[in-house]
């Protein structure tokens, strides 16, 4: 599998969801589920994903500060788009913040890498109105695992 060896772009990235998870999560899970993803059109950003973890502290009353690694959080937030009611993929993005269902997003890069996501969706918000503003979805998109990631080939 290649690697990045150049700076990359995000121009051109596709952002598609599916109601399905995959039979393991792994790149070859991924591509043995079969799942089928539908576009989500007019994605203005999205959000960060990859593993961070706090730092929990104990401060004892003498003696130093003890420090541990947290658990992963996967990272997560905002997701925003031109609201356009007839795209089948934000009307599943709607669907997904109706339910307690897990979902999967595919994620595809100009240079074709590929990296899966299984997502909560949390929100699906109307922007605020400005004037000479466009209406814009703001859809809350939560990552549940570290992401899949597929080189390029």
């Amino acid at each position: 599998m290649a690697a990045h060896t150049v700076p990359a772009g995000f121009s051109d990235t596709t952002y598609a969801i599916c109601a399905t998870l995959p039979a393991t999560y792994d790149a070859a899970g991924y591509a043995a589920s079969g799942l089928t993803y539908t576009v989500i059109g007019q994605i203005e950003s999205f959000p960060e994903s990859g593993e961070e973890r706090a730092i929990n502290e104990f401060k004892p009353i003498t003696g130093a500060v003890t420090k541990a690694k947290g658990a992963p959080n996967y990272g997560g937030g905002p997701a925003v788009m031109a609201d356009i009611p007839a795209d089948a993929g934000q009307t599943i993005l709607k669907a997904a913040c109706a339910s307690e269902n897990r979902y999967s997003i595919k994620v595809t890069y100009p240079d074709t890498d590929v990296h899966y996501l299984d997502v909560l969706v949390a929100s699906w918000r109307l922007s605020q109105a400005a004037e000479g503003g466009f209406m814009k979805r703001t859809a809350g998109i939560y990552l549940c695992r570290d992401p899949v990631i597929v080189a390029a080939t």
